[in-house]
Formats: structure tokens, C-alpha cells, sequence
């Protein structure tokens, strides 16, 4: 019989550009079931899909805990391998909905064959007895697409929002509008997922709402830098990432995790204060990025999406 060699990327309720990036770099075939609670007609989707095309393995976007069940029980039916790229709020619960849903699947990671974590930091939460089968991998930013025809007309940075709890956007705003200084602040995103926010806009800061991939590409390349940032520990941000693939100076929160990441490419900010977020939105507007600094960060995405195109091939 010949050997199977198909890849399938499987994530439910929301894609993450990470995914689609590593659908596109392991050359996978990327299904996505845009679906919530209790995921039942996801759940109906990926069995009829994995059924059907029987792949060799199966990637999975978690944090569902569900998809990780389901999968389990896949790879017995059509005899496939599974990954599990474990996103932080799988592997931490801060509220009562991941208590729920991710915390008791976590053990379940052991039946993986190949755990995927996001940065260096994550492997101090990942499960003992799954250590061993876990290897880091980067978002492949070096896969975006970064051209533009943008004519660029004004002076602005991009905070590339997600509006998600840990974000210190609001933060940034009112540090934004507080400045003395003329700058403007592009925030993306769908800003009804935090509708209170909107009445912070003013000539400094500016809500896009949501925008078409060419469009946000032209917002980023015409920036003159990125601002960004998680108040979490063990957490990477795609923003960051699409910061450096731009190739602009990038300025973020100030946890031990980015400091790891970034150490030499990226500003820190304090996000608990003001004063240190205006000085930094001063800084990263006049700085000029350390291409040393980007080339070793790009070497080491690759090198790791290497890492696990091999682990892969061994299975």
C-alpha cells in the first residue's frame, strides 16, 4: 500500500494566521469550520471530511479541547498521525469557560504524537510526560507577503488589535491621546468586539474596523512603526511577527516571554504606565530597525519549521 503523505489543518470557531501559514509552509490542505459552542456541526464537518480524504495527519489548531477528543478517535478509524499546536489559552485557563473546555483535555496532549508549542516560554506549562514529543516552532513570518503599492501620505504607527482581554489597548489609547506630541495611531480590527473603546477615538487615534488582507498589508507597509502587546505571560502575538515580516520597528509589552523572543529587535514598553507607553510611542516612531536582528530571527523560524517538517517525514 502505498504510503500517505497529505497533511489536513483543522481549526474550528476562529483561523488564526498562524495556521494558514503552516498550511501553507507544510504545503497541508487547510479546513476551517466556522462554528461555537457546543460545535456540533464542526464536529459533523471533520468527521465527514477526515473520513473522506484520509490523511496521514492531522494538525490542530486548539484550543478546543473537543477537536482534540475527535481527533483521537480519527486516528484510530483512518489510521493518521495528529499534532497538536497548542495555543496558550489551551494549556491556561483564566476564566471559568477554559476551566471547562480546555483544562480537563489537556492530559490528553500524552496521546499526541507531536506537540507543537509557539516560543521557548510555553514549554514550562506544557505536561511533563509530553515534553519529549514537543518541539517550538515560530509563526512562519517569513511566508507573508509584504507588497504594497501604498503612496504613503502621513506619519502613523498600527496597533494590529485583536481586542482581546489581554491586549492593553485600552492603555495604549488613552497614552496615544494623551501624548503632547502630534502623532496619529491606527487601530485594526473589529472594534464592536469591545465596543466602549470607540468613544476613545479622536484625531491621535483612529478605529479602521476590519479591512481586507491587501488592505491591512498597505496599513503596514506604510507604517512608520507597530505597536502590539499581551498583558500574559507564555504568549506570542502574529502581530509581532507581521511587524518584523514588514519590516518595522516593533514595540511591545514588557513580559519576560517577548523580552526572550525579541530581545534584540523589538521595544518594551511598561503597559501599567502611561508615561512609559508615550515615551516608547515617541521612540519607535524615529526608530530604525537592526536587520542582524531580523535575519536571526528569520534563520531561526526557518530552522524550526525544519525541525518539524523532519519530525514529520519520521513519522
Amino acid at each position: 500500500m502505498q504510503k500517505r503523505t497529505g497533511i489536513t489543518i483543522i481549526a474550528w470557531k476562529k483561523l488564526s494566521h498562524r495556521s494558514e501559514l503552516l498550511a501553507q509552509a507544510l504545503n497541508g490542505k487547510l479546513v476551517f469550520f466556522k462554528d461555537d459552542l457546543p460545535y456540533i456541526q464542526a464536529t459533523v464537518k471533520t468527521f465527514i471530511n477526515v473520513i473522506r480524504q484520509k490523511p496521514r495527519v492531522l494538525l490542530l489548531q486548539l484550543p478546543q479541547g473537543l477537536l482534540l477528543i475527535e481527533a483521537y478517535l480519527l486516528k484510530k478509524l483512518v489510521n493518521c498521525k495528529i499534532i497538536a499546536d497548542v495555543h496558550t489559552g489551551f494549556l491556561l485557563s483564566t476564566n471559568w469557560k477554559g476551566l471547562i473546555l480546555n483544562a480537563p483535555f489537556v492530559k490528553l496532549l500524552s496521546l499526541a504524537d507531536i506537540v507543537v508549542a509557539h516560543n521557548e516560554a510555553q514549554l514550562d506549562i506544557i505536561p511533563k510526560n509530553v515534553k519529549n514529543k514537543t518541539i517550538v516552532v515560530y509563526d512562519p513570518w517569513n511566508l507573508i507577503t509584504t507588497e504594497s503599492k501604498i503612496n504613503k501620505q502621513e506619519n502613523y504607527m498600527v496597533f494590529p488589535a485583536s481586542f482581546a482581554p489581554d491586549e492593553p489597548l485600552e492603555e495604549i489609547i488613552e497614552a496615544a491621546n494623551s501624548a503632547e506630541q502630534s502623532l496619529k495611531l491606527y487601530i485594526t480590527g473589529n472594534w464592536k468586539r469591545t465596543p466602549e473603546l470607540k468613544k476613545y477615538a479622536s484625531e491621535k487615534v483612529q478605529f479602521t474596523g476590519f479591512l481586507s488582507n491587501q488592505e491591512f498589508k498597505d496599513l503596514l507597509s506604510g507604517a512608520s512603526a507597530i505597536i502590539t502587546g499581551t498583558t500574559r505571560e507564555y504568549t506570542t502575538m502574529m502581530s509581532a511577527w507581521e511587524a518584523i515580516a514588514h519590516n518595522k520597528p516593533l514595540a511591545t509589552t514588557a513580559t519576560k516571554t517577548l523580552k526572550t523572543m525579541y530581545p534584540h529587535y523589538a521595544t518594551f514598553y511598561n503597559w501599567k504606565n502611561k508615561q512609559n507607553i508615550i515615551k516608547t510611542l515617541q521612540i519607535i516612531n524615529v526608530t530604525k530597525i537592526d536587520p542582524k536582528a531580523r535575519e536571526e530571527l528569520k534563520q531561526q523560524t526557518s530552522q524550526r519549521l525544519d525541525q518539524l517538517k523532519q519530525k514529520i517525514a519520521n513519522l
